[in-house]
């Protein structure tokens, strides 16, 4: 016989019991394997004690003791297997674990607003879209995207509201950080770069090539007529000379009325 979908072994120690109980639900009704075909429910506990794991089977066993699990109605193996692996639900505690839930790192609104969702299933809340609204935004992490929510009117606000604001506020965050590094940061740089490389430019510019200094042009130094006293080279003085290496102390330029003294280390290289 052929059948739709897939039916897997359901192994207690790996699976949760609800999932899979909605799972072979659902696979029942595909094929066509309903009360109305299988009043008795023998076609169903069949196929239901065939999809269990051994150790999922002896435990079914045990459960219905003294009873032979394989003479049990479908349905009651049904409520052995629910009293046993579905905990009895207290509504206050799902409330509580509803608001103390809080978004996660990384957690995107959608994700939040999904995944607080999933906590409202026991929680009988009377309406579980103001709650889910109310928690959603108290739950935010703290931020301009939580500031923005609380602004809002809260008769007006709706969870999907609330949601598709923080992810406008996010994406609108995000482009602007974008905008400031690629967009701002470079040419400020830039400017700054080029101002210092024009005053460098300056100073070296400046300087007189005869005596060093940088308060005057070279053509207008007063030393531009002396020989320099290591090379006898017309036009400079000697601390400016760059044909060879030398070491002096205490001597004044020829012609030097001003009593000007050096005492440099020189050097080809400078």
């Amino acid at each position: 016989m052929n059948t739709f979908g897939i039916l897997s072994t359901f192994d207690h120690n790996v699976q949760e019991r609800k999932s899979y109980k909605g799972r072979i639900t659902q696979w029942f009704i595909a094929n066509d394997i309903v009360p109305k075909n299988d009043a008795a429910g023998a076609k169903r506990r069949a196929i239901l004690l065939s999809a269990l794991s051994d150790g999922t089977y002896k435990l079914a066993a045990d459960l219905a003791l003294p009873k032979d699990i394989q003479k049990v109605p479908y349905d009651d193996i049904v409520q052995l297997l629910d009293e046993h692996f579905l905990p009895n639900i207290c509504g206050f505690s799902e409330r509580y674990n509803f608001y103390a839930a809080v978004q996660q790192p990384g957690e995107t609104y959608t994700q939040w607003a999904s995944r607080l969702r999933g906590f409202t299933a026991h929680c009988k809340f009377s309406n579980v879209e103001e709650a889910l609204r109310d928690r959603f935004v108290m739950g935010m992490t703290a931020g301009n995207q939580r500031e923005k929510l609380f602004a809002q009117d809260i008769n007006k606000l709706t969870l999907a509201k609330a949601v598709e604001l923080a992810e406008s506020v996010r994406s609108q965050i995000r482009l602007f950080r974008a905008i400031q590094q690629n967009g701002q940061q470079t040419p400020v740089f830039k400017i700054a770069k080029q101002g210092n490389s024009a005053k460098t430019n300056s100073v070296a510019k400046n300087k007189c090539t005869v005596c060093g200094r940088n308060n005057h042009e070279s053509s207008q130094c007063r030393f531009a007529n002396y020989k320099c006293n290591k090379c006898n080279t017309k036009g400079y003085l000697r601390k400016m000379c760059k044909r060879v290496n030398y070491v002096c102390g205490d001597v004044s330029e020829d012609g030097g009325d001003d009593g000007m003294s050096l005492l440099n280390i020189r050097s080809a290289q400078d």
